[in-house]
């Protein structure tokens, strides 16, 4: 069921799973995303962690204020809030895309010292996607920010003709066409969010503004970088930086996967988040 905390003002969204003596983890989602892109993935953690996902401000069922304040590093503060909240100390941080950009900054520069360990999975490190992410997905970001029922329109067209929502959302996936398109119809909704016109567009430019490059070397937590070989979302050569920025970190790289491990390469990506965290 979700619930709500109430952070600068604003209401933020959040579920919680797993008994709360366990140790905590906090699940951070990505760009145009939402918490329920973890719910496979809390399935297999509840048993031994006790399991936050919020959505972001901006996003998902949380307040989404044309004037607010996007930035990773807002971003990041609000979710040591979620920590505070819960009277975490110290906990582990697992961020998706951007929400790896996000836990990143944390574990570097807000609070390196509570952070147990840190799991970045196809996480933005430089602030720069793709170019077709870049070219066309930012584009048309931009236009429905003018045009918010653009973002209903596309929904709607994706769902009658299929063929769109593979040519729209190609950066996702490796071989898009291979994925159920039911499975992930909910986050063509999320991502299609009218609500997000205006949110949407700011946090794209804070995400292209935070180069995360020169602060990865003052983590101090276990970190594990995941990625899939083939994301036309993040370029993979940001995982290879994380490693090189961050010697003591652990790459893993998962073939024949896209932008999302946690849906595409499942097992896979599972098998090393629990040998990683346990």
């Amino acid at each position: 069921m979700t619930e709500y905390i109430q952070i600068d003002n604003q209401q933020i969204a959040y579920d919680t799973a797993g008994y709360s003596s366990n140790p905590p983890i906090i699940l951070v989602h990505g760009l145009m995303s939402h918490r329920g892109v973890w719910t496979q993935t809390i399935e297999r953690l509840q048993e031994n962690f006790f399991c936050v996902s919020p959505d972001l401000l901006g996003f998902g069922e949380s307040d989404k204020p044309a004037d607010g304040d996007y930035t990773i590093a807002k971003q990041a503060e609000r979710i040591l809030k979620i920590a505070d909240y819960f009277g975490f100390d110290k906990f582990i941080i697992i961020g998706h895309s951007m929400g790896g950009q996000i836990v990143t900054y944390l574990a570097a520069t807000l609070a390196p010292q509570r952070i147990h360990k840190l799991v970045s999975v196809d996480g933005v490190v430089t602030g720069k996607l793709s170019d077709r992410a870049q070219r066309l997905n930012r584009s048309l970001v931009l236009l429905a920010e003018k045009f918010p029922s653009l973002y209903d329109l596309s929904f709607e067209l994706c769902e009658a003709w299929s063929p769109l929502a593979y040519w729209i959302f190609q950066v996702w996936f490796y071989k898009i066409k291979e994925v159920p398109i039911d499975s992930w119809k909910l986050d063509r909704r999320k991502a299609l969010n009218p609500a997000m016109a205006w949110s949407g567009r700011k946090a794209w430019d804070s995400l292209n503004a935070a180069d995360l490059t020169p602060s990865l070397k003052n983590i101090i937590a276990p970190t594990m970088i995941v990625f899939g070989k083939q994301d036309g979302t993040v370029p993979v050569s940001q995982a290879y930086l994380f490693k090189e920025k961050l010697p003591s970190a652990q790459l893993e790289l998962i073939d024949e996967c896209g932008h999302f491990p946690m849906y595409q390469k499942f097992d896979a990506y599972i098998q090393r988040l629990l040998k990683f965290l346990k």
